[in-house]
């Protein structure tokens, strides 16, 4: 699954990939990368085989139908009064979050062979006008940023493990040890509301960010994320690369990736002096030794010309230098010839 969507002088491109695993017979991970809304998904289902799976297909579900719903509209209804004002985009993220939370609960208090079905969810939405990504989650599932050679988490895992050390930071390493470490203390459809960990970036030319499941982050190094980042630049395969060392060391678990990319576009502009000065400004040479029109006409019509002793005319040729290269242009031409920068009109 790949996608890309421009941005004035950015582009973000984006791909996706989800796999069952090595241990596991169902994948309860889903997907979405839906670029014309800027909006990238990983959720992670819980509650087993036709429960979790059905969690994080509505959870991906969910989010897709309220983006496009809110394409062109406002967010519905008013943000709660204990809230910190959000950035529009921000806002809509939130509210799409608690909109799936909602809808994985209805569904798992009303339906017995769902009942206590949750997700996770990581999700990106990428606010163009403003360039910043807003990064919304809720359980475990993560996004890095990669940005030159470094690797940064840039959410926090709703765990018993982090949650006890945010109560007690001294825990040692082993106390810490015995706790359970796949236990989650929040996740999407346990209750009618939902908390949502919010955060905001500012976009920059190259940054890269990875949204994947414990599937991926439980079995792969940050250093081996990073080292992926540094073989390839093709997004799929980048996506591929992370599933397989997952898999090679175990694959516990379901495995997804969702790399984002932002590309900077490069804008060339050319252009040569204004043409109504161009005798002022520029040299104009003269070329010589060039036959004439009627000694062509004659050579086309057949006719038998010693060319070395033709008429030849002379003539003027205007022309301007390449404000990028300094190569000359002859007036006229749409593109110069060294650099191939467009030249302007």
């Amino acid at each position: 699954m790949v996608g890309g969507r421009a941005n004035g002088r950015t582009r973000i491109v984006a791909a996706g990939k989800t796999d069952t695993g090595r241990q596991r017979r169902h994948n309860e991970d889903h997907v979405l990368v839906k670029s014309d809304l800027d909006l990238f998904v990983v959720a992670d289902g819980m509650g087993g085989h036709n429960a979790g799976d059905v969690a994080s297909a509505l959870t991906t579900t969910s989010l897709h139908n309220f983006f496009e719903a809110t394409r062109t509209a406002p967010v519905p209804g008013p943000p709660p009064e204990d809230e910190v004002p959000l950035p529009p985009a921000a806002r809509r993220l939130v509210a799409a979050i608690r909109k799936a939370n909602r809808d994985v609960f209805e569904i798992s208090s009303t339906m017995q062979q769902h009942h206590g079905m949750g997700s996770t969810v990581v999700a990106a939405h990428v606010a163009r006008n403003a360039a910043q990504i807003h990064i919304g989650h809720v359980g475990d599932s993560r996004c890095y940023r990669i940005r030159g050679e470094g690797i940064e988490l840039l959410t926090r895992d709703h765990s018993l493990v982090n949650d006890a050390l945010a109560i007690k930071p001294d825990l040692s390493e082993d106390e810490l040890a015995r706790l359970p470490r796949n236990i989650i203390t929040r996740a999407l459809g346990m209750k009618d509301a939902v908390k949502v960990d919010l955060r905001t970036e500012d976009l920059h030319p190259g940054d890269v960010f990875l949204l994947c499941s414990d599937g991926l982050s439980g079995m792969v190094g940050d250093d081996q994320i990073l080292e992926v980042f540094g073989i390839t630049d093709d997004l799929d395969e980048i996506c591929e690369l992370l599933i397989a060392m997952a898999n090679d060391a175990g694959g516990n678990d379901n495995v997804t990736a969702v790399v984002i990319r932002v590309v900077e576009v490069v804008v060339r502009e050319a252009s040569i002096p204004d043409l109504a000065v161009a005798a002022e400004e520029v040299a104009v040479p003269v070329l010589d030794g060039i036959v004439n029109p009627e000694t062509l006409d004659l050579m086309h019509a057949g006719a038998e010309v010693d060319v070395a002793e033709a008429p030849r005319q002379r003539f003027e040729v205007a022309v301007a230098r390449c404000r990028r290269c300094d190569h000359e242009i002859i007036v006229g031409n749409m593109f110069c010839v060294e650099c191939g920068a467009a030249v302007g009109r």
